[in-house]
């Protein structure tokens, strides 16, 4: 199950989209940067493995102070369900700052209606359950690559 929402400016794709994965599974991490790393347009710039840590991430604080090692990313691959700050958690944090153009991607293990309504709500631009299916990874990474080149 796929929700979309798109509310950006139309413009040139960039050649590159920098990706911050967050997840509280290393095995899930990984699996996302090897999927990432069969699409030359998505790089991978960080990892975080709660909602604490990437929100320090995207606020450039404690180890992730310098920009040139941890660049601030176009898309962020959100886990919702993780301890301590949940995805929730990280999309309601989203809703006090103004990252104009970071582009934020949920991504379940569960497609409930209910949390898709409430990421939509809390500002998700899109969400996708999580899958094994290496054909359904690269679907969802060309619905994505999609997304953010209509968001330029």
């Amino acid at each position: 199950m796929i929700a979309e929402i798109s509310g950006f400016m139309s413009g040139a794709p960039k050649e590159n989209y920098t990706v911050l994965v967050v997840d509280d599974s290393s095995v899930q991490r990984l699996v996302l940067r090897n999927i990432l790393g069969t699409n030359p347009k998505l790089v991978v710039v960080g990892e975080a493995c709660d909602g604490n840590e990437a929100i320090a991430y995207l606020s450039g604080e404690a180890q992730f102070g310098d920009s040139e090692i941890y660049p601030f990313p176009d898309l962020l691959l959100l886990d919702l369900e993780m301890p301590e700050k949940t995805g929730f958690d990280v999309l309601k944090w989203l809703q006090t700052q103004s990252f104009e153009n970071l582009m934020v991607v949920v991504l379940s293990g569960l497609s409930l209606p209910a949390n898709i309504i409430e990421c939509t709500a809390l500002g998700a631009d899109a969400y996708h359950q999580k899958s094994s299916s290496k054909a359904e990874q690269l679907v969802m990474l060309q619905k994505i690559e999609a997304l953010l080149d209509a968001s330029r």
